[in-house]
């Protein structure tokens, strides 16, 4: 079975509220302004990072991976 592609909009309704102000959201800055690549691969590194010292990353630092990679994902495979 085909997984379902999922939106920027999808993506972007299941990030952090402390990013839903009602007014411009940085992400979608960095989309518009040619930067998503660059930050959701930094953020991907930053979270993944954690675990250089053989920690385990934790549940909630893998949950922000994964959304990141689909941000990289739907930002940057949408059709303009």
């Amino acid at each position: 079975m085909k997984e379902k592609t999922l939106t920027w909009d999808d993506i972007k309704k299941r990030g952090s509220d402390h990013y839903k102000t009602g007014g411009v959201e940085p992400i979608d800055l960095y989309k518009d302004g040619g930067m998503l690549a660059d930050f959701a691969l930094c953020s991907i590194i930053k979270y993944a990072y954690r675990n250089k010292d053989g920690v385990f990353v934790s549940a909630k630092d893998m949950d922000k991976i994964i959304h990141y990679a689909e941000m990289l994902k739907a930002g940057c495979t949408e059709k303009k």
